[in-house]
């Protein structure tokens, strides 16, 4: 059965687009979510008429997604994974992890399928990944993968070093009183 997509959809194509699906899937699926129409004579006219607003959708979506890839390129994206001794990584940094780390560092989501990974970052060090934010619009992101007990060490000095100020601080205090 052929359809037109009314919204983008992963496996099928983006809005705007006729395809052809088993009909079950049309029938089940698509068309009692309003996710596509049957591509009847009427609805191919319908489409027609649309296509200029659906464009203009397209070149706004594309725009924004360049502003996110922009801004993915220019902020470093830190990973924490557990290490031993000469930097070797337990295990391995995924597409998974990345994309975590994303959401959490950056706010942008994106799908873990997105991430060029070639092969899994095994070793503490930095990485230059691409992602795929859009259609035809990719990101270059560098990412730093840091030891978590590296990261935790230098997070406790400076509290160990407010503490041992503090300590003085009350020290020097009490001998002023005598």
């Amino acid at each position: 059965m052929e359809v037109i997509l009314l919204q983008d959809v992963e496996s099928l194509g983006h809005e705007g687009d006729v395809v052809r699906v088993a009909d079950g899937h049309a029938r089940n699926y698509l068309i009692p979510r309003k996710i596509a129409v049957p591509a009847t004579k009427d609805a191919k006219q319908q489409l027609e008429r649309r296509r200029g607003a659906i464009a203009k959708r397209e070149e706004q979506k594309a725009e924004a997604a360049h502003k996110v890839a922009e801004r993915l390129h220019e902020h470093p994206l830190v990973v924490m994974a557990k290490a031993g001794e000469g930097g070797k990584l337990h295990g391995s940094v995924t597409a998974q992890q990345i994309v975590e780390a994303l959401g959490a560092q950056t706010g942008v989501s994106l799908d873990r399928r997105r991430i060029g990974l070639l092969e899994p970052i095994r070793e503490v060090g930095d990485y230059l990944v691409s992602a795929e934010v859009y259609k035809g619009v990719t990101a270059q992101l560098t990412i730093r993968v840091v030891s978590q007990a590296g990261a935790e060490a230098e997070a406790e000095e400076p509290e160990e070093e407010a503490e041992d100020e503090a300590a003085d601080g009350e020290a020097d205090g009490e001998a002023d009183e005598v």
